[in-house]
């Protein structure tokens, strides 16, 4: 998926016209108003200023509910379609027109016009901004309102992939009123946008509600009378709170799938894309030997992994494992990429470090839920002659950690592949896994966003694959290990767009069987 499928010249997506009316019907059934869908979150979160959130799962999907995107993305295939924009185009990849939806107003009567698109996209760009976004609007050359209603993006270089930042794959793509944001403290709690929802209330570490928007652009829409978020860090909990019918919607752990799968009413979709990687810190020892880094790539085997950490599922197969995170089919795939599990080739790593003085013990920090993930690590870096202690954190202090190199090695996962999200891990002005700069790494990264065609992008993505590898960046030992599961009673999808299992729910076409 590391490929926007159509050509920079020409329009991204079919237009739609301002405003609109909801359909009455689905291939599912008739649509039934009102309701509240609830949902199990993994995690709490940080809050709604886009400036501070990072992806989908750890945020953007919540704050999208009241901010909504500025275009949407096909994660499978990775087309683009309008959102609060009706289109983008670019006749040669260098400039890029943003059109708007005209008349629609943040829920404050603010418009969501030119002028509050730059105002946002800035945001993220400023000097001090801390935004992961940042790096992805590195190619902007300029901006510019060439009408109430149209953006004018100029790159420093042509890019084929520009458009993909502006979707829910970055906060970049999330929009707030430019009023409200002038305290940006009190919108992080008290979030002002033009999204389908407006929030209720907000009890951190616990529930999180969230109210239909009555003057939403899109006439008849929202379905859905509330949304309520619940706080359920324990894979089980969420797995029992689901098949029990107290929520609607939950992420779902490869260990539980039978679980899912096996009860009635219940469907799950697992997903083709996406992994979890081992991420050794470069920036400090011992991982800054690359002796310790291969070490420790080499210690996992794949179907070993499998087993351990997800039960030998039948729905979890290691097929994939050597194009992770791509698809297995994906022409962006280098199969040659992956470590081979080799044990007696790390001690020998390992005791090579030691005989030069080196002290071969660090941290592994850990998302609190993955405790029996992070304690299979430990053990295989014991077998190779590493000590490791464990540190498990919420959300927050998982992206706290990467940001600030506070970690020996951690657990990585995403749910996506390509530009912008895996893209932003690997680039050395962004999240910057690893926390080490290659040149020929940031080039290879810059030819996977800009080339124009899609080949020469495919193309690149090999290349990255290829020199993480040489450099024992990080190994991505499994293919994405969790998955999305909802009642039958819950619709989800948008027209034209079935719902396919992605964290990032529009639920603004969400609807509920009463």
């Amino acid at each position: 998926m590391g490929a926007l499928i159509l050509s920079a010249a020409l329009p991204l997506a079919a237009c739609s016209s301002g405003g609109g009316t909801a359909p009455t019907a689905t291939p599912e059934g008739e649509i039934q108003e009102g309701g509240t869908a609830q949902i199990a979150a993994f995690g709490e979160f940080g809050g709604f200023d886009p400036v501070r959130l990072a992806n989908v799962g750890s945020g953007v999907e919540r704050a999208a509910n009241v901010l909504d995107t500025l275009l949407m993305r096909n994660e499978t295939t990775d087309e683009v379609s309008p959102r609060l924009a009706k289109s983008m185009t670019s006749d040669d990849g260098i400039t890029w027109v943003m059109e708007l939806r005209e008349g629609v107003e943040f829920t404050d009567g603010t418009p969501v016009d030119a002028e509050a698109v730059i105002f946002n996209t800035q945001r993220h760009m400023a000097e001090d901004s801390t935004s992961t976004a940042k790096a992805m609007l590195s190619g902007i050359d300029k901006m510019e309102a060439t009408g109430e209603y149209e953006v004018m993006f100029t790159l420093k270089e042509a890019s084929g992939s520009f458009p993909l930042v502006f979707t829910a794959s970055s906060p970049a793509g999330l929009i707030g009123s430019p009023a409200a944001l002038a305290d940006p403290v009190a919108f992080n709690s008290q979030p002002v946008g033009a999204g389908p929802f407006m929030l209720e209330e907000w009890v951190p570490d616990s529930t999180l509600t969230f109210v239909k928007n009555e003057n939403y652009w899109e006439d008849g829409l929202p379905y859905l009378d509330k949304l309520e978020y619940t706080v359920m860090g324990d894979n089980q909990t969420r797995t029992d709170t689901l098949v029990s019918g107290g929520v609607d919607l939950a992420l779902i752990n490869a260990a539980q799938w039978p679980q899912v799968s096996n009860a009635p009413g219940l469907s799950l979709y697992p997903s083709q894309i996406g992994g979890s990687a081992i991420v050794p810190n470069g920036a400090k020892a011992p991982t800054d030997d690359p002796r310790v880094r291969e070490a420790l790539l080499s210690a996992f085997d794949p179907q070993t992994t499998n087993n351990v950490l997800f039960g030998a599922t039948d729905y979890l197969t290691v097929d994939n494992f050597t194009c992770t995170p791509f698809a297995p089919s994906s022409p962006a795939c280098s199969k040659d990429a992956v470590y081979e599990y080799d044990p007696e080739k790390a001690k020998k790593l390992i005791a090579d470090y030691v005989k030069d003085g080196g002290d071969p013990t660090l941290e592994i920090v850990h998302f609190q839920s993955l405790v029996e993930q992070a304690t299979y690590i430990q053990q295989q870096f014991k077998a190779i002659g590493v000590t490791a202690t464990l540190r498990s954190v919420d959300i927050a202090g998982l992206a706290e950690a990467q940001g600030t190199g506070d970690y020996g090695v951690f657990w990585g996962s995403t749910a996506s592949s390509g530009f912008p999200t895996v893209w932003n891990r690997y680039y050395s002005g962004g999240t910057n896994w690893g926390m080490v700069t290659y040149p020929e790494l940031d080039e290879a990264l810059l030819r996977a966003r800009d080339d124009l065609k899609v080949e020469d992008r495919n193309s690149a993505w090999q290349d990255v694959a290829d020199i993480l590898h040489e450099n024992s960046v990080l190994q991505w030992i499994t293919p994405y290990s969790a998955a999305m599961s909802k009642s039958d009673k819950l619709h989800l999808g948008l027209p034209d767009h079935p719902y396919e299992g992605s964290a990032m729910v529009y639920f603004s076409n969400a609807w509920l069987e009463q």
